[in-house]
């Protein structure tokens, strides 16, 4: 279940099926959504290779424009490969 909790757009899971919410226009099953590091390296040690931790704490997932806007900003602080 996505939930882009910058501009609120949402994937097809996050509506249950419920008409009214996949007809709404913030449902964007088009979108990739990204998770924060925080989240998914509890499962995946280093899995993902960047953090916003440090610019925006309490943020969890992003779609992938609210993703790509903030990396466009210099907020996004990308791992650098060994």
């Amino acid at each position: 279940m996505a939930y882009c909790e910058i501009c609120k757009n949402y994937d097809s899971e996050h509506t249950d099926g419920e008409p009214d919410l996949m007809n709404y226009h913030k449902h964007r099953p088009d979108l990739d959504y990204h998770y924060s590091a925080t989240i998914m390296n509890k499962w995946q040690p280093d899995y993902v290779k960047y953090d916003w931790s440090h610019f925006l704490p309490n943020t969890n997932c992003m779609c992938e424009q609210c993703f790509n806007a903030y990396d466009r900003l210099g907020k996004i602080k990308w791992k650098c490969s060994p």
